[in-house]
């Protein structure tokens, strides 16, 4: 009898460790690497810019590169806001500005900037990695 006994308790002791290690390894697997996400800002932005003089137009459509694909709901909420900011932004471009390759690239990282800070406001994180120009068309 006190052999059995010893031997259950054995048993339910290798049965509660691979339990515990089987906990264990299931949340190490839920991390995982992060991969990052995209989100499409739709419908396409039609915006003026330019100095007072002339009004001018650009058609554009971009995409937000997340830090981490699972933000891609928190990000969505916030659409308004985003684009909100991005119209602003576009409307205090010069023409000199959007016209050059270096322009654009300086004005992708201000605005990129703006947004990582519009999103740490919203949630207390950044959750924007980069903003991409998927197209772009511009009135002389």
């Amino acid at each position: 009898m006190g052999f059995k006994v010893i031997n259950i308790f054995r048993i339910l002791i290798f049965a509660l460790i691979a339990i515990i290690a089987g906990n264990a390894l299931a949340a190490d697997d839920d991390e995982g690497p992060v991969e990052p996400g995209y989100v499409e800002l739709e419908p396409a932005f039609t915006l003026n810019y330019g100095d007072l003089r002339r009004t001018r137009y650009i058609q554009t459509t971009m995409t937000l590169r997340l830090t981490d694909s699972k933000t891609e709901p928190e990000v969505k909420v916030h659409n308004d806001a985003i684009r909100h900011t991005i119209i602003m932004l576009f409307a205090e471009q010069s023409t000199e500005t959007l016209k050059s390759t270096e322009g654009r690239d300086e004005f992708l990282a201000q605005l990129t900037k703006e947004l990582q800070n519009l999103m740490k406001q919203e949630t207390g994180k950044p959750l924007i990695e980069r903003v991409l120009l998927t197209t772009f068309i511009m009135q002389p």
